[in-house]
């Protein structure tokens, strides 16, 4: 993931590099991309992915919007000081990315459940806790994830993030505001995927203290460039890189317009096998990959 955006700076400021091989596992990061872009995009595999969500699960749709508009009316506080609103809970799409991301959400709602969602059990708040605690110990991720799509390679295209994922949900209208769901019967509640939001650095106990330092790097606009088309056109060392098919997380056709960037020399494995965490569901990908890289297969 991150690594793969990683690996295409370093092949992008250092073309020079002694650099056998390069693979990626979901992560051809979207080279020319704006941060808009991206999050117009992954909103729309949000919307497929909740379907997906509700159509294997459809006794939760009533379940979810009983939560949320009781967590509407009065937000709960969280064990750890952190406090749990409407729209934190629906930070919980995040897990949907993953291979068992469906089933994991679907245990979690199991604790609320019965008898009723009216008063939401500890063990409950602490598996929220638990599925979002990355944010809290891994704060950077908070701090700096939409600026790694204020670096495109296009000048025209940098500039501040402006918490661009907020500002594209807001656009959406009804259909990504909870607020117009809350009527039994309604269409269902949409949960969020791996967006950032600024009233994080409110909802999160051990976020808050960083809220100031995150709205400046929002609104800081003096990015320089994290990719060189013509580094990575003129490189001639081969790249592998794995593919979700509809991956919530990096957008597969900013991944394969990166791929193009690179020309020949990549190979592009697309697949609807895996999710974002594959690597991990699959170790054994690694080895597709290096034989990929090798020519040795193809696709």
């Amino acid at each position: 993931s991150y690594g793969g955006f990683c690996i295409l700076t370093y092949l992008s400021l250092f073309p020079e590099g002694a650099i056998e091989r390069s693979l990626f596992t979901f992560g051809l990061a979207p080279v020319g991309a704006t941060a808009d872009d991206v999050y117009r995009a992954t909103f729309k595999r949000m919307e497929k992915r909740n379907a997906r969500f509700y159509r294997r699960y459809p006794q939760d749709v009533e379940l979810v919007r009983d939560i949320v508009r009781q967590l509407h009316a009065a937000p709960v506080p969280l064990p750890r000081g952190g406090t749990l609103t409407a729209r934190r809970f629906l930070q919980l799409g995040l897990l949907l990315g993953s291979a068992s991301g469906l089933e994991a959400l679907h245990d979690l709602l199991e604790l609320p459940r019965a008898p009723s969602p009216a008063a939401l059990p500890q063990a409950f708040l602490l598996g929220v806790e638990g599925a979002q605690q990355g944010f809290e110990t891994s704060p950077i991720y908070w701090l700096m994830h939409e600026s790694i799509y204020c670096c495109a390679s296009d000048p025209a295209t940098r500039g501040p993030s402006r918490w661009a994922a907020e500002r594209v949900q807001a656009s959406l209208g009804e259909a990504w505001d909870y607020r117009t769901r809350l009527e039994r019967g309604g269409a269902p509640v949409q949960l969020s995927g791996e967006m950032v939001y600024s009233w994080m650095g409110d909802d999160y106990a051990w976020l808050r203290p960083l809220a100031p330092a995150a709205q400046l790097l929002a609104e800081k606009a003096d990015w320089g460039p994290l990719y060189s088309r013509e580094a990575l056109a003129a490189g001639t060392a081969p790249v592998a890189a794995l593919v979700a098919y509809d991956d919530i997380y990096v957008e597969r056709a900013f991944s394969e317009a990166t791929a193009e960037v690179l020309g020949e020399r990549a190979r592009l494995w697309v697949s609807n096998e895996f999710q974002h965490s594959g690597l991990r569901d699959k170790p054994e990908v690694l080895e597709t990959l290096l034989k990929l890289s090798k020519g040795e297969l193809d696709y």
